[in-house]
């Protein structure tokens, strides 16, 4: 991440340290984020006026951090295999400093649902048309495929999981499925495109 460059900063990333070596939210007291931070008790309270508060500036924080190392990657002079798993590798390590309950925040919190829809519509949108662009010019992704059937398809994978706080909770904590299904919207199902157009009907009359 990023060096810290004001207060709010300073507790937002002394937090991460606590949470990360407590593994509980709970266990650690804004008076403990105080004293790491090296502030006040009332600048944790100034700048975000409950525990809640801050878990949910911490959220913002390390999805801002994850998009912004993943917008330098998309601007990189890298062919494109390249660039999608650098892509993938910033996203499962930026998970790696969030937690349990903060994860239940992430899967439960209007709030910070609508803080992620903002970021989906603003950034991760945008984000995946640059690479498709890329890609389809570089050759390593299908010309024909239309615009509006990639949006269909992020959006399809994004609204299965905002519906279902439990199922999106269980991806964000277990790595491995976290990791199947980015591979699953940047790679597809299959590891070689076959012609889905042919009437195997017809080709096993044929036979």
């Amino acid at each position: 991440m990023k060096k810290p460059k004001t207060k709010k900063e300073h507790v937002i990333k002394a937090a991460i340290k606590l949470w990360q070596e407590t593994h509980n939210v709970q266990k650690v007291s804004l008076a403990d984020v105080a004293r790491e931070a090296g502030v006040s008790q009332t600048t944790i309270y100034n700048n975000f006026g409950t525990r809640e508060g801050l878990v949910q500036e911490v959220i913002k924080y390390l999805i801002r951090d994850t998009l912004d190392k993943q917008w330098a990657v998309v601007r990189n002079n890298l062919a494109i295999p390249l660039k999608i798993q650098s892509i993938i590798s910033v996203k499962t390590s930026g998970m790696q400093d969030v937690y349990t309950d903060v994860l239940a925040k992430l899967a439960t919190d209007n709030s910070t649902r609508q803080f992620m829809e903002d970021m989906y519509q603003a950034e991760m949108k945008p984000m995946m048309h640059e690479i498709v662009e890329e890609g389809k010019r570089q050759g390593f992704i299908n010309p024909d495929i239309p615009e509006e059937a990639l949006m269909i398809y992020l959006d399809m994978f994004k609204e299965a999981g905002m519906a279902n706080p439990r199922r999106l909770q269980r991806l964000m904590e277990n790595n491995e499925l976290l990791m199947g299904l980015t591979r699953l919207i940047y790679y597809g199902l299959f590891q070689k495109e076959f012609d889905f157009t042919i009437d195997f009907n017809a080709e096993k009359e044929k036979k």
